[in-house]
């Protein structure tokens, strides 16, 4: 009785939750990708291998981050860590298609407007709506679920984790990253950095907000 007591009392999100959310999912995916390009720098061998890491390592510190605000309102959200394996499961055909995408098109593909641009924003669209709703299925799955009563806040959790994904990877990806570079000229340090903010700041946005909404409508904590 006082482990359900506990349990059903537990804090519900609000704005400043959402706020530290948004902060948390950026900061994140700044911290993993410089890592991971401190150590691509320091050993250029390690890149086949880096190859795999480089969406898991960003997703890790995302997921760690965000753990330690879930931990908050949802019992067992340690799973929530769980969510980072994805990201040595699905990286692969991810970077095969995108990355042979951007590559093939010698560059063009960050001219805003050309025809390379549009066809490799289509592809980085459709795999980022695929990897948003296979990761927003596992947070939903391990621990969203918790929030309320299922399905309908795993179902609102993968919608909006499909469309968090699908919305921040080509606007930061490739349309903030088309303003930012000049030709061959390769990315300042600080333009490296916004880009990658800015693409897991507006993943961190929209699903916030949908943290919230589920939070406030629960009815109890499983």
């Amino acid at each position: 009785m006082l482990l359900e007591k506990q349990n059903t009392s537990r804090r519900t999100p609000g704005l400043v939750t959402w706020v530290c959310w948004v902060g948390l999912t950026a900061l994140g995916g700044i911290v993993g990708t410089f890592l991971l390009s401190v150590v691509s720098n320091a050993n250029t061998s390690l890149n086949g291998l880096l190859i795999w890491c480089y969406l898991a390592s960003p997703l890790f510190f995302v997921a760690l981050g965000q753990w330690l605000l879930l931990r908050r309102f949802v019992a067992q959200a340690s799973w929530w860590l769980l969510t980072s394996v994805l990201g040595f499961l699905f990286v692969y055909p991810y970077l095969l298609i995108y990355g042979f995408s951007a590559l093939f098109t010698s560059g063009q593909s960050l001219i805003f407007g050309t025809q390379e641009f549009w066809s490799v924003s289509l592809s980085l669209a459709i795999m980022s709506l695929l990897f948003g709703s296979l990761v927003g299925l596992m947070q939903g799955i391990l621990v969203i679920r918790r929030l309320g009563v299922a399905p309908r806040p795993l179902l609102w959790w993968v919608i909006g984790s499909t469309i968090a994904w699908g919305v921040g990877y080509p606007l930061g990806e490739q349309f903030l990253a088309s303003f930012l570079w000049h030709g061959s000229t390769p990315f300042s340090q600080a333009a490296a950095e916004l880009v990658v903010g800015t693409t897991w700041g507006i993943i961190g946005a929209i699903t916030g907000a949908v943290l919230i909404w589920v939070g406030r409508a629960r009815v109890k904590v499983w």
